[in-house]
């Protein structure tokens, strides 16, 4: 009984370090790379800047095959023209090419191939990763210092994918075992996720027998019920190692994530307005305005009226406002207050009101 008071307590205490959410992040270095070069020759130089080019392009499309479109192709003869900046140093023993690039140019870049623009609002995705090879079978945990982890955190740096692995602390272990990855149970784990309260978690084993890698995963969405147990994307398939079958699980997340949420120019000059209330400052205001321009669905904000504790803006889009929308619930900033009930025909006219939480 005493063994089973400590046990609780220990559970209560090791939650209390997950009280804030991880809804939603801002991905900072969407133009900015590092390449690995064997000296600092122009020659390699020149090819450092092209594979830097394309990986922010992949940052800021959030797909392969944007690297085949035409236009970009073109731009990647010349990769200078869209630099800032760039310099060498030295870690671990390697020499790196830290490149920057002038986000503007980027952007426009895939505006003009007529490509979707992924944002830097991004959803936040907790990695449930179960791994077994003939000796042993573990679930990988944030502090893991084990070869896969690091290749999944290098992918998602490169890819700028929000991502959280389980603490596995007493909390997790007394609540998922890694048969229950492994078999990818998922209503265990959409409750063991919970305190992590990510946009979406991806339930995944990577198994090693006799040189045969198999895996398998899932990707679920945490912010609907009715979602939980249906998954958005799922594969199994058999690969040559645990570093290709992580590769492809993630090409795929980082694939439905940018058809979601990347937005393209529909090119049909869509407008629509919104309301924040409850202003209590100029502050609020300004940051405001700032979230709405960077916002990859907003081509432009014009401030409509100003009254009293609330302010009201017109919205150029390039997509939809349903792309709007979706963009807006990643913001942990913002509440959209509920709709009253309306007519059919009213409810075509209704602004939509927010509180800004910042």
């Amino acid at each position: 009984m005493f063994i089973r008071l400590i046990a609780a307590s220990l559970v209560i205490f090791s939650s209390l370090f997950i009280t804030s959410p991880l809804l939603a992040a801002v991905s900072s270095a969407l133009d900015e790379s590092t390449v690995a070069v064997e000296d600092r020759s122009r020659t390699l130089r020149s090819k450092a800047l092209k594979t830097a080019l394309q990986d922010v392009i992949l940052k800021n499309s959030g797909s392969e095959a944007a690297l085949s479109h035409p236009v970009i192709l073109e731009s990647l003869k010349n990769p200078s023209s869209l630099t800032t900046q760039f310099g060498y140093q030295e870690a671990d023993g390697e020499l790196l090419l830290n490149v920057s690039f002038d986000h503007s140019k980027i952007i426009a870049l895939l505006r003009q191939a007529q490509l979707p623009v992924w944002g830097k609002q991004r959803p936040t995705t907790l990695f449930w990763l179960a791994q077994s090879d003939m000796t042993d079978r573990m679930i990988i945990s944030d502090s893991s210092d084990s070869e896969l982890r690091q290749v999944f955190n290098d992918f998602t740096q490169a890819r700028a994918i929000p991502s959280v692995f389980p603490l596995m602390d007493l909390d997790d272990s007394m609540n998922i075992s890694v048969n229950d990855v492994r078999g990818l149970f998922v209503e265990p784990v959409a409750l063991a996720s919970a305190r992590y309260q990510p946009d979406y978690f991806v339930l995944a084993s990577i198994d090693t027998v006799n040189e045969q890698t198999r895996y398998a995963f899932s990707l679920y969405q945490t912010q609907t019920d009715d979602a939980l147990l249906t998954p958005l994307v799922s594969k199994r398939a058999e690969v040559t190692s645990a570093d290709d079958a992580a590769a492809q699980i993630l090409s795929a997340v980082s694939e439905y994530y940018a058809g979601r949420y990347a937005i393209a120019d529909s090119g049909e000059a869509n407008t629509t307005n919104i309301r924040f209330v409850d202003i209590a400052n100029r502050k609020q205001l300004v940051d405001i305005e700032k979230y709405l321009l960077q916002l990859s669905a907003v081509s432009a904000v014009r401030l409509v009226s100003l009254n009293g504790l609330s302010v009201e803006y017109q919205l150029n889009l390039f997509g939809t406002e349903e792309d709007l929308h979706r963009l807006m619930k990643l913001e942990s900033r913002i509440d959209e207050l509920p709709q009253l009930e309306l007519e059919l025909d009213q409810q075509s006219l209704r602004v939509p009101e927010y509180i800004w939480q910042g």
